[in-house]
């Protein structure tokens, strides 16, 4: 081989490598940093479930505190929080003796969606369940699940309704003491304040008062039926537990909570 085309192909071999280095350098560059947003934005997906339970527990405390508040100190970095008006309702209804109460409730739900780097392979409930209507404490009134739709997501709502037997209670009805069963019915009305979705951001839950309203005297093997878009379910008085040959005291406890999310400092 000539020396001109040996130096030709030297320079020529160089080059080639050069571009090799710099393509695997490239390469090598682009998966690091992308598992380094894998890992800082699974970390954020992870605090904003934390933010979501912690949410939900200071919901708990205030339930039968009127007036009360609590925050929660929050980051969205990666993450987009939303407050969604879906302009659905959760309708509660009592039907006894021939007639029936109708009741109903807006579903709205707090939403985090993850960053682009978050992916949530199944369903999975953090608290709750996919039941609305609830007939013992145990039960959460709020469900915060993870879910895949476009991305990963947090959901917080509380579309349910709570129905407890709670025994009996001897009332006075201007004779004499007549025994009554009492059912106790709890539902939040969750409703949104001053939306500033910031980096840093506090998520203030307020109480805004309890709507009890005049408890029902009803009788006989009632039914209280309660349907939401995620389905409908239905329990009679016998099924919660009392006895129908007793009338029965219905009270009715409609909480206020309102959730805003304003910037930190």
């Amino acid at each position: 081989m000539k020396r001109g085309n040996l130096a030709v192909s030297t320079a020529l071999s160089t080059i080639i490598l050069a571009s090799v280095l710099l393509v695997i350098v490239g390469i090598a560059s682009i998966v690091a940093n992308n598992a380094i947003n894998f890992q800082i934005e699974g970390a954020q997906f992870e605090q904003a479930k934390n933010i979501m339970l912690a949410t939900d527990k200071i919901v708990k405390k205030m339930i039968f505190a009127p007036r009360s508040s609590g925050y929660v100190r929050s980051s969205f970095l990666s993450m987009t929080p939303q407050f969604t008006e879906t302009g659905e309702n959760l309708t509660l209804t009592i039907d006894a003796d021939g007639e029936n109460w109708t009741y109903q409730i807006p579903v709205n739900i707090v939403k985090i969606k993850g960053g682009a780097y978050v992916g949530v392979s199944s369903s999975q409930n953090l608290l709750g369940n996919a039941s609305i209507l609830l007939t013992d404490l145990a039960g959460s009134l709020g469900r915060i699940w993870v879910y895949q739709s476009d991305g990963a997501w947090i959901s917080l709502d509380y579309s349910r309704t709570r129905c407890i037997y709670t025994g009996t209670s001897d009332l006075f009805n201007g004779s004499c003491y007549e025994p009554l069963n009492v059912i106790e019915v709890t539902l939040i009305n969750l409703t949104f304040g001053v939306i500033e979705p910031d980096a840093q951001a506090f998520i203030i839950v307020q109480n805004l008062g309890t709507d009890s309203g005049s408890p029902l005297e009803v009788s006989g093997n009632f039914k209280i039926k309660v349907s939401s878009p995620d389905g409908e379910e239905t329990k009679s008085l016998e099924e919660l537990g009392g006895d129908s040959s007793k009338p029965t005291l219905i009270h009715l406890a409609f909480i206020k909570i309102e959730i805003s999310i304003v910037k930190g400092v």
